[in-house]
């Protein structure tokens, strides 16, 4: 597919990184000189120096001949501007990353299609949404949804006191049975396996679980999660705090909200209900202490300033805070900051790139195993009709498959089913393959229309 990408901060590198892995046919445009250059030396991407704004531009860039155009630049204007320009060229898809709330989904304010727009991706909400994943299971390592939130996946470390720990996924499936629970990856010593019925699941590892969201409940269960110490604190002065504060607004957690910002907390409290909004710095231990730190089940920076994330997390964490949430968009900090004891540092351009990936291709989610240094990755593809997948037994592409992969769930209209042998793939499914990187491009084949070859 041939690409334009409008944009080379984190986000625009991060998908242009990804695609080329997906030989995907890329130009990407970026108006900041030293930023190019440094793009051109760690990818193979043809790359022009100026604004996507261009007309000419984008011509050179290959506007004609596009599929997409991925607009993702800090700039709302620019990016619409960019979809506007790519819709005269009958660019079937149109991806803009908007910041501004005017422009959410869902707005009565404006038609974003009748600008070009046939995507939006809106940061703020993506990275709440991330965030919410933790809240809702917490102690868990990796987190990831997709099929909009409808399939679940989660890493943990496996303790001695877990129910399921010292019991193999066959004796466990037996156990919970109907309800669905994939244990999809084990990493036992810096070494990640795909685990069959008789993988015996030992106190140490960290053990990832694939599920719908109706399971969720049961698997809090098997891995301890029980709901006490209901009471979170999050602090900053940006658009996605309120984002997260709506979010919890609607949980039965009790939430403060603490804002460094005197005239952003005034406008925080003007859209929460049932939040307490307190103008301060969570950087002063006395107002962590005032607020009973020590009972609090998450603490939670999600400020435009990370130095101000980092340190109010780790003095949350110094203070007795069960678990600490911060944002960052350094990624090279992030396990100088876990040594530390802040338990997820999130950064949200990274989030971004991962949600337009989510729209673009097969909903990519393997940077949730990846992060644990392995070689595994969950991958989605959509059977097409005339894929050489559809109409076949699981069992006969488990034969075509490479050795190390699985067919681990197929998403079936509103049904998540753990398939057999038997099972037959049919066209529309959505197939969830554990296999590694380098077994993708010959597992792509199988599941893209033949017509691409």
């Amino acid at each position: 597919m041939r690409i334009i990408i409008v944009g080379g901060g984190v986000v625009g590198y991060s998908l242009a990184d990804q695609l080329l892995r997906d030989k995907h046919e890329l130009s990407l445009i970026e108006a900041d000189p030293e930023l190019c250059e440094e793009i051109s030396q760690k990818l193979d991407v043809q790359i022009l120096t100026g604004s996507g704004t261009s007309p000419s531009l984008l011509r050179e860039a290959g506007l004609p001949q596009a599929e997409m155009v991925l607009a993702v630049t800090p700039n709302d204007e620019v990016n619409l501007l960019v979809c506007a320009i790519a819709a005269q060229y009958d660019v079937k898809s149109r991806i803009a990353r908007l910041r501004s709330s005017e422009f959410a989904e869902g707005s009565d304010i404006i038609d974003l299609h009748k600008l070009g727009v046939t995507s939006i991706i809106y940061p703020e909400k993506v990275l709440a949404d991330h965030i919410m994943q933790f809240v809702e299971t917490p102690h868990t390592l990796e987190s990831a949804n997709f099929e909009h939130g409808r399939i679940l996946m989660r890493g943990f470390k496996v303790t001695e006191n877990m129910e399921l720990a010292n019991r193999t996924p066959r004796q466990i499936r037996a156990d919970i049975s109907p309800i669905i629970i994939l244990f999809s990856t084990l990493i036992r010593n810096g070494e990640g396996v795909i685990p069959d019925g008789e993988t015996l699941i030992k106190p140490g590892d960290t053990l990832f679980a694939l599920f719908p969201r109706e399971s969720l409940d049961r698997f809090r269960k098997l891995v301890g999660i029980e709901k006490k110490n209901r009471k979170i604190i999050i602090t900053g002065n940006s658009y996605a705090t309120i984002e997260l504060a709506k979010a919890l607004d609607k949980t039965d957690y009790q939430v403060s909200f603490v804002d460094p910002d005197a005239e952003h907390a005034n406008r925080a409290a003007a859209l929460l209900s049932n939040i307490d909004v307190l103008h301060g710095s969570c950087t002063e231990p006395d107002l962590l202490r005032e607020l009973n730190i020590d009972n609090a089940s998450f603490f939670i920076a999600v400020s435009d300033e990370a130095d101000y994330n980092m340190l109010s997390a780790l003095l949350a964490k110094a203070e007795g805070a069960h678990e600490a949430i911060a944002t960052t968009t350094e990624s090279l900090h992030d396990k100088l900051f876990h040594s530390f004891g802040i338990d997820h540092v999130i950064n949200p351009r990274l989030t971004t790139a991962r949600a337009i990936l989510d729209i673009i291709s097969r909903g990519h989610i393997g940077a949730v195993v990846k992060l644990s240094d392995v070689d595994i990755e969950a991958v989605r593809f959509n059977v097409h009709d005339n894929s050489d997948a559809a109409g076949m037994k699981v069992k006969n592409i488990a034969t075509k498959m490479k050795k190390g992969s699985i067919i681990g769930v197929i998403v079936r209209e509103d049904r998540m089913i753990l398939p057999e042998g038997e099972t037959v793939i049919e066209a529309g499914d959505h197939v969830i393959v554990i296999t590694h990187h380098r077994n993708l491009s010959t597992i792509s084949r199988l599941f893209r229309p033949r017509r691409m070859f």
